[in-house]
């Protein structure tokens, strides 16, 4: 992995690491599990609006994991290249 990568993920982690991002992520949180009631879908249409809005919605709340998965696939990545 190049120094400029390692950069830019050092930058996203020291973001997650914020008070400001802990109290937007905790607000997600809340808002997840507001829209997370499939008794309050109308129809097939709002089932699938749901279902996006709340992938979204997770995706964002698991940034975290989601640049830690990225950064460990980049490293072994690295790691097989070198081997060969």
């Amino acid at each position: 992995m190049k120094e400029e990568e390692h950069q830019v993920y050092g930058k996203m982690f020291e973001t997650l690491a914020t008070e400001g991002w802990g109290l937007i992520r905790e607000r997600l949180v809340e808002m997840y599990e507001q829209q997370n009631n499939i008794m309050s879908i109308a129809d097939e249409k709002g089932f699938w609006q749901q279902r996006g809005s709340l992938g979204m919605l997770h995706l964002i709340i698991e940034m975290e994991s989601v640049f830690e998965g990225e950064l460990e696939r980049a490293k072994e990545e690295e790691e097989d290249s070198n081997v060969e």
